[in-house]
C-alpha cells in the first residue's frame, strides 16, 4: 500500500504575493475519500514537472514550466494547457486501470473550462468528472 500527502491550494489573495502555490495547514488531511482525493491526485499529476519523480520520469505534465515563461497569448496558454491537461488524464486513467479506486474517486473526464487574463497572468478553471457522475470545478493557482 502507497500513502500519498495530500495538500491544499492557498487562498488565492495569498498566491499572487509569493512563491508558495501549496500549504499543508495547520491540520493535517487524514482518509481524504471520494472526489477530494480525485482532486489531489488529479493535481499533484498536473502540477509535478514531468522527469522529477525518479521511481516515474514518465509522471508529471509541463504545467509547472508555464511560471516564468514566455508565453503571452491567451490562446498559445489555452493550447498548452490543454494538452497538458489531457496527458493528466491519460496518466490518470492509467493509474485507476492499474488500482481500481471507487467511483467516485476514478476520473472520468477533466477539461478546461476556462481561461481569464488577469492583470499579472491568467486565471486558469478545470472542470473534473469522477465515474460516480460527480463534478468539481477546480482553479488553478494564478498562471504569471
Amino acid at each position: 500500500m502507497s500513502f500519498d500527502t495530500h495538500y491544499q491550494i492557498v487562498p488565492l489573495d495569498q498566491q499572487t504575493g509569493g512563491p508558495k502555490v501549496f500549504t499543508f495547514g495547520f491540520t493535517s488531511a487524514v482518509a481524504v475519500r471520494g472526489p477530494q482525493k480525485l482532486i489531489n491526485r488529479w493535481l499533484k499529476c498536473l502540477m509535478t514537472p514531468k522527469g522529477s519523480d525518479p521511481s516515474n520520469l514518465e509522471y508529471g505534465t509541463g504545467f509547472g514550466n508555464l511560471y516564468g515563461s514566455n508565453i503571452t497569448s491567451t490562446q498559445d496558454l489555452i493550447d498548452a494547457v490543454a494538452l497538458f491537461v489531457e496527458d493528466c488524464n491519460a496518466q490518470m486513467r492509467a493509474m485507476d486501470q492499474r488500482n481500481f479506486p471507487p467511483d467516485d474517486e476514478r476520473l472520468k473526464s477533466a477539461t478546461l473550462s476556462r481561461v481569464l487574463e488577469v492583470p499579472g497572468g491568467f486565471e486558469v478553471t478545470v472542470e473534473i468528472r469522477n465515474v460516480a457522475g460527480e463534478r468539481v470545478v477546480a482553479s488553478l493557482p494564478r498562471v504569471a
